[in-house]
């Protein structure tokens, strides 16, 4: 079998023999183990990021630079994650993967001979960034190939491996800084980090683990990737957020496909990104809020620690700070997965409310170093946040809903870009002014973009309405 087109369009060869459909189990459950380590090493090391890198910073131009590894952190990895949806309409999910779980592991190992934050900013936020943002259309690709009902179950024990590993990665990176120190810790990080070439391995095409389907019908031959135009399984909140894999959701053969066609990035973008959409108001107005919104929370996580480090806070204080914040926000992840069980909710509403009471934080956190207050507001945001980064898929598909995929490719690319430009200029705050009060300050201000917008947006179309 050709295995770059494998899971585009099975093998020919058993069409004939039997009706293949997903195994909801089987190797399924070991490409589940490979996505959770994707996301528990991806996320996991990133959550402790302020910890790690802190007296990295302070050697360096203070904290200046913190912002603008982040940023292109996470510009690389919406890019290269866009990308990567792309690539896997040629590729195979192990061709792929392979090249962003090396990519990953290559800036691992450059980042341990890190001297300047200039090289920093290459290692960890080009390289390692894009190798992130490469494995995650992959993982979530497959997953959703080998499990149908079962996904939901599969993807929460997914969750809270990730969840599991934000909480333990800043106590573990305390401890190993103590232990062996910073160029130690990032060896033994790297090291850590090798597990993904094997959670890249398992991603076998699903056409090799096929079972034979109880009612022989014509079925489609590429994997059943998750289609939002058929209502998502009521937008389930689990199979929702699985956001990079959805947009290469409707992957179709091309009669093209073995011809050599020599085409630039922008003209491959291009193609892949339905830009009509902007011409809707509304759906302008949910991609820029949701921006702004995303730019304020991941700079939130990274930035925290650097000022708690700057309340002199030990490391293992600044360790149980982020970790109290991880737990409350896995609680309140469980708590909101049950309540939208058994009753429906305004997925915007929630949302904006979640990012006004974000807003509030932010500068209540700055008001005092006492480090039971400090506790308290890092609980009450861990709890807020769930609303933030679970519910932001529902928003999006609420904007277009017929044409997810789509709205999702640009939601990715204006991210990325977005905090490719306003991560640097958090940094160029701090550099201006050396106080973390202005730096969160403009993060409070990129949540009040998203909520003035929408502000806007309700009163004008209730009128019109």
């Amino acid at each position: 079998m050709d295995e770059a087109f494998a899971h585009l369009e099975g093998n020919k060869q058993g069409e004939g023999k039997k009706a293949g459909v997903a195994p909801d189990g089987g190797w399924g459950y070991v490409v589940c183990l490979g996505v959770g380590f994707t996301f528990m090493f991806g996320f996991g090391s990133s959550n402790a990021f302020g910890i790690l890198f802190n007296s990295f910073f302070m050697e360096q131009d203070g904290a200046s630079g913190l912002p603008l590894v982040i940023g292109v952190y996470n510009g690389a990895l919406s890019i290269a994650g866009f990308l990567s949806g792309i690539a896997l309409k040629k590729y195979s999910f192990r061709q792929v993967g392979l090249v962003g779980a090396g990519l990953f592991v290559l800036g691992d190992i450059l980042t341990i001979f890190v001297q300047r934050t200039y090289q920093l900013v290459f290692t960890f936020g080009v390289i390692r960034g894009a190798g992130f943002g490469v494995m995650i259309p992959v993982s979530f690709t497959a997953f959703n190939c080998y499990f149908t009902k079962k996904r939901t179950a599969m993807m929460s024990a997914n969750q809270t491996m990730s969840s599991m590993a934000s909480i333990t990665f800043p106590i573990l990176v305390t401890f190993l800084l103590a232990e062996y120190g910073f160029r130690w810790t990032l060896a033994l990080i790297m090291a850590i980090d090798l597990h993904l070439l094997f959670a890249m391995i398992v991603m076998h095409p699903v056409e090799w683990h096929m079972v034979k389907a109880p009612e022989v019908k014509e079925l489609s031959s590429h994997c059943d990737v998750i289609n939002v135009k058929n209502k998502c399984e009521s937008f389930d909140e689990a199979v929702i957020k699985m956001l990079p894999g959805d947009d290469v959701v409707e992957i179709k053969k091309s009669p093209l496909r073995h011809q050599s066609i020599q085409k630039s990035i922008i003209k491959i973008i291009y193609d892949n990104v339905e830009l009509d959409l902007l011409k809707d108001p509304k759906f302008v107005s949910t991609l820029v809020g949701l921006g702004f919104a995303f730019v304020s929370d991941v700079t939130y996580l990274a930035m925290e620690p650097m000022l708690l480090f700057s309340y002199q806070y030990s490391k293992m204080q600044v360790a149980t700070c982020v970790m109290a914040g991880a737990i409350a926000d896995l609680a309140a992840r469980f708590f909101l997965a049950v309540f939208t069980y058994f009753y429906t909710v305004d997925s915007r509403k929630v949302f904006f409310v979640g990012t006004f009471i974000t807003m509030i934080l932010r500068i209540v956190l700055i008001l005092s170093d006492n480090i039971t207050y400090v506790f308290t507001i890092t609980i009450i945001s861990g709890l807020v946040r769930c609303s933030v980064q679970v519910l932001f898929p529902l928003v999006l598909v609420t904007a277009a809903p017929d044409r997810f995929p789509a709205a999702l490719a640009l939601h990715i690319l204006f991210s990325g870009c977005l905090m490719l430009m306003a991560d640097p200029m958090i940094g160029v705050i701090y550099e201006a002014t050396g106080s973390y009060v202005n730096c969160f300050i403009a993060m409070s201000f990129c949540c009040l973009v998203c909520i003035v917008l929408w502000t806007v947006e309700y009163f004008v179309y209730r009128k019109k309405a």
